[in-house]
């Protein structure tokens, strides 16, 4: 018998620093966020910026250049203290929702089997394996009984590998099948786990749908740049000064630059995983939440998930005349007593009342066989198999009935049809009667001879929250598949209780699908809805399928046998009360096994969607309207009017600080159809707008005597300012819109203040200090009212403009 380690055996090998304590998290630590966020590529490229204006000042000594620098490094702290301030947020709702997930396991000291946490290991430990349990740390086999271990997520390798003692285990691998007692050889940093770590982490590299957008408009915008700075680099006006010339650069690679943009979209994707950790969900990839509202197949398995693996023992069918009914559930009570695979259909019949036996053999359930073998010698005077060496077996219905004679098949289905038990998850209980050792039916499986005793009908508990879940899926046109390891009668039965009626036409079963090639089977899978006796590598080939047709999919699991598909899927869902393993690869984990919390998941993704395409909308206007006032100070007399400054009043009056009004009141969860068409068809029309109106109102006023070349540049930066307020709200106000008044008050606030800065002359140490910062100089009203005039127009042009984009948008959209 196993000792283990005594305790101030472990107090010692604490102090020695021999727990397994990894120095890595799954989610970032603070110093990460700071330096992630401090050294980014578009604050590198916005150093790299202040560095070319610093240089020249020091060359020209121009103090407009100075200033600018203030500017352009004030913006960078503020946007880089937010980003990190809203990641250390999320970051500490992640790490307080995960406590709710401590995994424990199970080790041997002091003579007595004792829970503790993963984390509380120590070096020699004698640590308990069961199915569906993780390898935590390196070590080597001690007891073993027909255990399999997965490497898969170390190797790639998805075949089962057989361990036996004195093998050694590798952390980051799990158990498939069977029980063993492993001791513990290295923990922390040095063994394996690192890897299983890396893979689960909250940060994966998978890029959704929108981050891809995202990127695009990165490198598209970077590359414009590069264009319009070596075309104003060839074709600028000569009478620009070298100071005017470097301003004038510096703006078209501030603006152009589109760290406003990311930061939002970080802001935005932090504060969904806030918001969704406080409802009782863990999000383990960061852009899990928006990637999930854009799937297009959801994949699910039954048992556990749809079902709440609350089992029940419906009816016992007997097939035998040699056992009473009494004596039969002696026999599966003692069976499933004495069972070292503890799963949740053994469970269930632990509550029949057991006899003393002794264990002599056992081959554990596994995904593949579907079916255990139980080799009993009962004691109990009561059975006639009293002190008999006995071989029991117990699996699915289906899969032992094709290893029953056959002149007893025909009796037993008749009996199945009679006493209507399609509906149920049916199980088959005998005993072994070829004679052959449990190693020779290990090796082969297919000379098993089964001689029945009774048919197990099994009824699982539906969870009462999945019909809102599936409710949610076919308004958005999300197909459902159920992808289950259970008989097709079952499945349907479960469909059929929570409201979802599946003809049998939608059916299929792993067999068939064992029987189709890759082009067959990518066909199938379109029109299928139930899938029935898959085994795992089943689920992992349907994923693989819908992947390689482009086909964004989410799998929703519980157990071992999700596994591969949930690794494989886009998103991977699994269950609280699911296998450690499965859980610990999953994107998404939801708390106390809640299907009610996936439409608010969907919900919360398609606010992020919308919440980024809107935000998109405000920093792309002003991007393309850098680009259009750049190309028209190209080819034609009229002045390029913005400088850094003078961006960065647009910036974060017009679209900064209404980007964060945005992100925190936005509450649109409607499902936005075409992302990139949306985007761009608002920006083109805004910016173009907002460009002629500029330069129509620097034509007006160069009509009256007496003007001056800050005049026009007041002019021209005045409608800017107040159009860009308006396209704000262009933005923002739709049909049901929550927040108008909000939005409406802020844009009124803002060009009332803007109005009270260009025209009185304050003499505040504070309205000068703000004037002199973004240069606003002093506007004569009658130049005022031809600004305000045009704002009005353009601003009305805008939102009927908007309001026919939106309309001709959607026919487009219909007719596709």
């Amino acid at each position: 018998m196993i000792r283990g380690l005594l305790a101030h055996e472990v107090e010692e090998r604490i102090k020695q620093g021999k727990q397994n304590v990894p120095t890595t998290t799954k989610t970032k630590k603070i110093t990460e966020i700071f330096i992630e966020n401090i050294f980014s590529v578009f604050n590198i490229v916005i150093f790299a910026i202040i560095i070319f204006l610093t240089t020249f000042f020091f060359i020209e000594n121009d103090e407009r250049l100075f200033f600018d620098i203030i500017g352009v490094s004030f913006i960078v702290i503020i946007n880089t203290f937010i980003a990190i301030f809203e990641e250390i947020k999320a970051k500490k709702a992640l790490d307080k929702v995960n406590l709710l997930l401590k995994r424990e396991i199970k080790v041997i000291r002091d003579g007595t089997e004792q829970s503790i946490e993963q984390s509380e290991v120590v070096i020699d430990d004698f640590i308990l394996l069961e199915r569906g349990d993780p390898v935590v740390v390196d070590g080597v086999v001690i007891e073993s009984t027909k255990l399999e271990i997965d490497e898969s997520l170390l190797t790639g390798e998805s075949t089962p590998i057989n361990k036996k003692i004195n093998d050694e285990l590798m952390s980051g691998s799990y158990c498939l099948s069977g029980r063993a007692v492993y001791k513990a050889l290295k923990v922390g940093d040095e063994c394996q786990a690192q890897e299983i770590t890396k893979l689960a982490k909250k940060f994966k590299l998978n890029v959704s749908p929108l981050q891809k957008r995202l990127n695009f408009i990165v490198k598209a915008l970077f590359l414009i740049a590069l264009v319009l700075i070596l075309l104003e680099m060839t074709l600028s006006q000569t009478e620009l000064s070298r100071v005017e010339l470097i301003r004038k650069i510096a703006t078209i690679m501030l603006s152009l630059v589109p760290q406003g943009l990311i930061l939002m979209a970080s802001v935005t994707f932090a504060l969904g995983i806030y918001r969704i950790s406080k409802i009782g969900a863990i999000i383990q990839k960061l852009n899990a939440i928006e990637a999930f509202s854009n799937i297009k197949v959801v994949c699910t398995d039954k048992t556990g998930t749809l079902t709440q693996n609350k089992l029940s023992v419906h009816k016992i069918t007997s097939l035998t005349n040699d056992y009473s009914i009494e004596e039969t559930k002696q026999i599966l009570g003692t069976y499933a007593h004495f069972s070292l695979d503890k799963n949740a259909t053994l469970r269930t019949l632990e509550r029949f009342n057991a006899s003393n036996a002794i264990i002599t053999g056992e081959i554990p359930f596994s995904s593949e066989n579907k079916f255990s073998l139980l080799q009993l010698i009962i004691h109990d005077e009561n059975l006639h198999l009293h002190n008999k060496k006995v071989t029991f077996v117990l699996g699915g219905y289906d899969v032992l009935l094709d290893k029953i004679d056959d002149s007893e098949k025909k009796h037993i289905d008749v009996l199945f049809q009679k006493e209507q038990l399609s509906v149920f998850r049916n199980m088959i209980f005998g005993i072994e009667k070829s004679n052959l050792s449990l190693e020779s039916l290990s090796e082969n499986m297919n000379s098993m001879q089964i001689e029945p005793i009774c048919i197990i009908s099994i009824m699982d508990q539906v969870r009462e929250d999945v019909m809102d879940a599936i409710n949610l899926f076919k308004k958005n046109n999300i197909q459902i598949k159920i992808l289950s390891g259970d008989n097709a009668s079952a499945i349907q039965a479960v469909a059929h209780e929570i409201g979802w009626k599946v003809q049998d036409s939608d059916l299929i079963s792993g067999s068939e699908i064992d029987e189709m090639n890759d082009e067959q089977l990518s066909k199938i899978i379109k029109d299928k809805e139930i899938f029935s006796r898959l085994k795992p590598q089943h689920k992992l080939r349907i994923i693989q399928l819908f992947r390689k047709n482009k086909i964004f999919t989410a799998m929703i699991g519980d157990g071992v046998n999700d596994l591969p598909a949930i690794k494989e899927a886009d998103i991977g869902i699994a269950m609280e009360e699911g296998s450690s393993i499965t859980k610990e690869v999953a994107d998404i984990v939801l708390l106390k096994n809640k299907f009610s919390l996936l439409p608010k998941i969907f919900d919360e993704g398609n606010k992020i969607v919308n919440t980024i395409n809107a935000v998109a909308k405000l920093f792309l206007t002003k991007t393309f309207l850098v680009i259009f006032t750049t190309l028209m100070s190209f080819f034609t007399f009229y002045d390029f009017p913005l400088t850094p400054r003078r961006v960065a009043l647009i910036n974060v009056f017009s679209i900064g600080l209404p980007s964060f009004i945005i992100a925190l009141k936005n509450a649109n969860v409607n499902r936005l159809k075409n992302f990139t068409m949306e985007l761009f068809s608002f920006v083109l029309i805004s910016a173009l707008l907002i460009a002629i109106a500029s330069y129509i109102g620097q034509y007006i006023t160069e009509q009256y005597a007496g003007y001056t070349m800050e005049d026009l540049q007041m002019v021209m930066l005045s409608i800017m300012v107040i159009v860009t307020t308006v396209n704000f709200l262009a933005v923002t106000v739709h049909k049901k819109e929550k927040n108008l008044k909000l939005y409406v008050l802020y844009a009124c606030g803002l060009i009332a203040l803007y109005s009270l800065l260009i025209l009185t002359d304050i003499n505040s140490i504070v309205v000068r200090g703000i004037k002199i910062f973004y240069e606003i100089s002093y506007l004569d009203r009658k130049y005022w009212l031809i600004a305000f005039a045009i704002s009005l127009f353009f601003s009305i042009a805008i939102i009927i403009s908007q309001l026919l984009r939106k309309k001709i948008l959607k026919l487009i959209i219909r007719q596709s």
